[in-house]
């Protein structure tokens, strides 16, 4: 992973502040919550890994739910964000403040600039990031360099190759336009070829139209209506699901993609 190439974003460093201000007053992620279905799915994945006395950074990591509840729930780890949004950094350093999470950091700098030489994390884990860049391979080598030597990197994208991506173009096109459409082939492939050996892979969840909030800046109209209706069915299927059967997951409707890798071992000729 010799590659020196800063990989172009689809977003803005202003798009991400507008963002954050915007955004209602931060609360942890909460796997009892109104979308429990799809917190705990991603909560096992997180599991499986490991996050007791581990050192974790999340790379965007700006106003992080999951960092506020990760960092309370394993009070033997460090975690660190690291975004380079000002405002996002700020509303997660200020909900810390206030709630006496002292295992959690900040560094407020660009993921492909980190101040003088790579710190190493035994997790490294981003949510909707990696698909903000045309050249995949490029960020995820750019991800890859904070792993320590045995550490495991996650990547959590929305699922734009099935349904979810097809709604977004119809309800707002510029939301659309700043990701890239990976099915879980190619976010496999993306892996791969940033040198990658993968540990496990799938889709996440059977379905979840909550995603598409993101489309969304006044709730008037008959797309907000149509996302509305869709997040009930949603939130229907989660009943459905807890009290009778698991749906399986699909390239068509699941939410979100997911791929857990390491290094690729070097294996000596």
């Amino acid at each position: 992973m010799n590659s020196s190439r800063k990989p172009d974003p689809l977003t803005t460093k202003s798009y991400w502040d507008a963002t954050y201000e915007t955004r209602e007053a931060l609360a942890p992620v909460d796997p009892h919550g109104a979308h429990a279905r799809v917190t705990q799915e991603i909560l096992c994945i997180k599991k499986r890994i490991g996050l007791d006395e581990k050192r974790v950074l999340e790379i965007g990591g700006g106003g992080s739910a999951w960092l506020a509840f990760l960092a309370k729930a394993h009070p033997s780890s460090e975690f660190t964000c690291l975004d380079y949004s000002e405002v996002g950094v700020e509303s997660l350093r200020h909900y810390a403040h206030e709630n006496e999470l002292n295992n959690l950091k900040f560094k407020n700098s660009d993921m492909f600039q980190p101040p003088l030489e790579y710190e190493r994390y035994d997790i490294v884990f981003s949510h909707g990031v990696v698909e903000h860049f045309p050249d995949l391979s490029g960020v995820l080598i750019a991800h890859a360099r904070y792993l320590s030597d045995d550490g495991i990197l996650l990547s959590i994208i929305p699922n734009m190759a099935g349904i979810l991506g097809l709604l977004t173009k119809i309800f707002n096109r510029t939301v659309y336009n700043i990701h890239v459409p990976h099915d879980l082939k190619a976010f496999r492939q993306g892996h791969s070829d940033a040198e990658l050996e993968i540990i496990e892979s799938g889709y996440l969840c059977s379905s979840n139209f909550g995603v598409l909030s993101s489309c969304f800046k006044r709730k008037e109209g008959w797309k907000w209506a149509t996302y509305k209706f869709l997040s009930r069915v949603s939130k229907a299927v989660w009943i459905f699901e807890n009290s009778v059967a698991s749906l399986p997951t699909s390239r068509t409707f699941s939410p979100y993609i997911y791929v857990a890798a390491k290094h690729r071992p070097i294996v000596s000729k």
